[in-house]
């Protein structure tokens, strides 16, 4: 360890973040619909509408990340942002109204969005110059691997003790998996500490290329139609246990749906890092997209239990998109020089389709009483998500 790059240790605190910011704040909040809804006498898209907040709240605070960073000392910024999502996570086991779910979907979107994707990445492109891709899939898998693990514990604490103390157990969980970041000693960037990036000898200073502003407006709106589709997608997944109760199935099934669309969040966040460094980003984002595809249309077949675990696992792969393949994407595309002018507005447009997506798919089943109406619509998304990537690409 004495000789490991300090960049790998920054690195294992990056993966908490993730953990705590997506894999138990965004990727387990599917296990609460029903229970919350059914107990409290709401619409399921009315519940659900509370991480439509979060995620849009979450989307405004993104674009004042850099600006924060440069006003606020880092590791102040990190410890305000953990310490009220903490609270403001508790906090949901004592509501009982429609209103406080929302205001606290604001409060826990805004400071979640502090450190979750923009700032994990905006640190891992200023420590790693080399294996970046890699980096940001092992950061980023970490959301999924607390998301396949923790979405049946907190089923099985909601079915034990109630909804309200699993809440109580997920606030606690965030504080443990942040604590590593809080207590590490590290800074936003490696030269603050008289240090270098890893793999900083590997590549040379290039000018960034000229491009023409037309090209660059019709890439940048490609990116962003591509940033909000594959983002509204990845909240279906949140849905899976509702789903599964829809076509017959048990509860214990349809955790087990979620926990295997976030083993799906794992397997590809990983894999288009790997993809990446090998065929690029663009042919990597693509793979991705046919294995999302086949999981949506096994998800419509609806039975066996066997074959929907399994679509799950394929349908799991819309987080690796979302949360890897874009900024990925978006540095290709972009180059470095321009990634931190543009990532924060396709992040932005990202974290907008999610919004939509978590009370806009509670709502369709709400008024026709099944998903198949979603799923047909997220077919249609994908194809106009592969249009948008050969657009960019193209552009």
């Amino acid at each position: 360890m004495a000789h490991l790059h300090k960049a790998w240790k920054v690195l294992f605190v990056l993966c908490g973040l993730a953990a705590a910011a997506i894999g138990i704040s965004v990727n387990t909040s599917g296990v609460f619909y029903s229970v919350v809804a059914e107990e409290l006498g709401l619409l399921r898209g009315s519940f659900a509408f509370h991480m439509t907040i979060f995620s849009l709240v979450t989307a405004v605070s993104a674009l004042f990340v850099p600006k924060l960073m440069k006003k606020i000392p880092f590791k102040i910024l990190l410890a305000v942002s953990i310490i009220i999502a903490v609270i403001g996570t508790g906090l949901m086991a004592a509501s009982t109204e429609l209103w406080q779910f929302y205001l606290l979907g604001a409060i826990r979107g805004f400071s979640t969005g502090l450190f979750s994707v923009l700032t994990i990445t905006m640190v891992i492109n200023h420590w790693f110059m080399a294996k970046n891709g890699l980096a940001t899939s092992i950061a980023l898998g970490f959301s999924g691997i607390m998301g396949a693990v923790f979405s049946p514990v907190f089923s099985a604490i909601i079915t034990a003790f109630g909804w309200q103390l699993a809440y109580v157990a997920e606030a606690g969980l965030i504080l443990l998996l942040c604590l590593p970041s809080l207590c590490y000693p590290f800074t936003l960037e490696p030269k603050n500490e008289g240090l270098t990036a890893y793999g900083s000898l590997e590549q040379l200073e290039q000018p960034p290329l000229a491009v023409p502003y037309r090209s660059l407006s019709l890439t940048l709106l490609a990116m962003l139609v591509f940033s909000i589709i594959v983002s509204f997608i990845s909240s279906m997944t949140q849905h899976l246990p509702g789903y599964a109760e829809t076509a017959g199935l048990s509860t214990t099934v349809g955790a087990g749906l979620l926990s295997m669309g976030m083993i799906g969040n794992i397997v590809s966040k990983l894999i288009v890092g790997a993809l990446s460094d090998k065929i690029g980003s663009v042919r990597a984002s693509f793979v991705l997209l046919a294995a999302n595809t086949a999981g949506t249309l096994l998800l419509l077949l609806g039975k066996p239990a066997s074959l929907m675990l399994l679509a799950a696992f394929l349908f799991g792969s819309c987080y690796g998109l979302g949360a890897v393949s874009v900024p990925l994407v978006t540095r290709t595309v972009f180059g470095n020089h321009n990634y931190a002018k543009r990532f924060p507005i396709i992040s932005f447009a990202g974290n907008t389709g999610a919004a939509l997506a978590f009370s806009a798919i509670g709502y369709i089943y709400d008024f026709t009483g099944s998903y198949t109406a979603a799923f047909i619509l997220i077919i249609v998304l994908l194809v106009l998500s592969f249009l948008a990537l050969l657009a960019a690409n193209r552009s």
